[in-house]
């Protein structure tokens, strides 16, 4: 056996404890969210829920402009092929976490060469248990994910092909159906094909991968025209501008406006077009009347500490004692050694891949077109929470991109210690770290204290 197979046999070894790992870390949480009786669904899982059982009864499959259709779709299937849906359902989900981990694994090889910082990047995607927590609830973030980590893949290594593009288009189309968040940023996924072929090849390629994500989302958009007479899959933006603009905390959870200004707006008028007309007026007379530096000025004084805030959806369900960020859904109490242990783990490593994520870009920008479509991608969605209404869901997203940055950053610490170059070769170089650890820092662990004693 060559050099070369032992080492491939020793990473699959290595993934498999990553694999064994995140199941461990998943029957923890299952144990968490069943024992002792399930927890209540959240938000629009109810709906989610609801809807599928609908369509499974013979309803209408795209009843609402407000959300794509898709995860009740598939909430449909399952109802229909099993009695009880929903664990089977989290099951696949969970499959698919494993996957996009593995597409991430194989994305962060082809860019660095380097096994240590594939596996890196797999552990990033199976072991953080705020993601992991997904796979079992019915938002359709874990499905999203797998699509735009698998169109990422094809678009800048299969891209030759045109039946891997065709794919490509496909996936596209279903993924803007589960969410509507990729549809600004399909020009930014087909960069890789634009950069690396002719006018001829690449031209084509892309028009029939966007006929195909045109055809994917024509049935639904016929439906939402009927709906609403504007050609959409769906839209919520207009709602989420007005609730972004008037969201009054750093921390997501702790006096939520979102239930009272969802009925509000389905109460000022009887059509949606009426309605999102109305909800329109509202955010640019607020912008109006606060100022567009002014504006800009109060949302960067919350919005991104609500996006990154160390709590989540997950580490927020347990039973408390205490009033206010504490949902109660899991009905273990959050001072359990168990959960306070968990918990403590949840943070210390959601910490260091946000560490792993700033850093890498700034390692890895000038030298990976991945690194650059990565952080373009950032760039997007920290462009669309400074207005939109942000929440923790929101940077679900950002954790195959935290994956592949945090192996890139071992790459590059790796290959400067083997050549004996300095990490940090130069005071400009330790003060940019040093801003960026207490940047990330800040950003994560400071919306709580800064709600206490700078409220907005």
């Amino acid at each position: 056996m060559t050099e070369g197979n032992n080492d491939l046999s020793l990473n699959l070894l290595k993934s498999k404890y990553i694999v064994f790992l995140s199941v461990v870390i998943e029957l923890i949480l299952f144990y968490f969210y069943y024992f002792p009786e399930t927890k209540n669904l959240l938000g629009d899982e109810h709906r989610y829920l609801n809807i599928g059982k609908s369509i499974s009864e013979g309803g209408d499959w795209h009843s609402h402009p407000f959300w794509p259709p898709m995860q009740s779709i598939v909430i449909a299937v399952f109802i229909k092929l099993f009695s009880n849906p929903i664990l089977p359902l989290q099951l696949f989900q969970y499959l698919l976490l494993l996957c996009s981990g593995f597409i991430v694994r194989n994305i962060t090889y082809r860019e660095t060469k380097n096994q240590t910082a594939a596996q890196i990047a797999l552990a990033v995607m199976l072991l953080y248990p705020s993601w992991l927590a997904y796979s079992q609830y019915l938002w359709p973030e874990v499905i999203h994910v797998f699509l735009f980590v698998l169109i990422i893949w094809i678009n800048n290594y299969k891209y030759h092909s045109i039946k891997w593009m065709l794919l490509s288009g496909m996936l596209l189309g279903l993924a803007i159906l589960f969410k509507s968040l990729l549809i600004l940023f399909i020009p930014f996924l087909y960069l890789p094909v634009i950069i690396r072929s002719q006018w001829k090849q690449f031209s084509i390629r892309i028009a029939l991968s966007l006929l195909v994500t045109v055809a994917v989302l024509a049935p639904a958009s016929y439906k939402a025209h009927q709906m609403t007479g504007g050609w959409m899959v769906s839209n919520s933006s207009m709602f989420n501008l007005n609730l972004g603009l008037h969201d009054h905390t750093r921390q997501h959870f702790t006096h939520k406006i979102a239930g009272a200004h969802y009925n509000q707006f389905h109460s000022t008028a009887k059509t949606f077009e009426e309605r999102n007309k109305i909800v329109t007026q509202k955010a640019l007379n607020k912008i109006t009347d606060d100022g567009y530096i002014n504006t800009i000025l109060q949302q960067l004084n919350k919005q991104y500490f609500r996006l990154f805030d160390y709590q989540s959806t997950f580490s927020q369900q347990f039973q408390s004692d205490e009033k206010g960020n504490y949902q109660n859904r899991y009905k273990t109490n959050h001072n359990n050694l168990l959960v306070k242990s968990f918990l403590i783990f949840n943070s210390v490593f959601y910490t260091i891949i946000m560490l792993g994520m700033f850093f890498g870009i700034v390692v890895s920008f000038r030298h990976s077109r991945i690194a650059q479509q990565f952080a373009l991608f950032l760039l997007y969605t920290l462009g669309l929470f400074l207005l939109l209404h942000a929440i923790p869901r929101f940077r679900i997203p950002l954790v195959p991109i935290m994956g592949f940055y945090s192996g890139y950053l071992f790459y590059y610490v790796k290959s400067k210690m083997l050549e004996n170059i300095p990490i940090l070769p130069n005071k400009t170089d330790k003060l940019m770290a040093t801003f960026i650890v207490i940047f990330v820092i800040l950003l994560v662990f400071s919306a709580e204290l800064l709600d206490k004693y700078y409220p907005i």
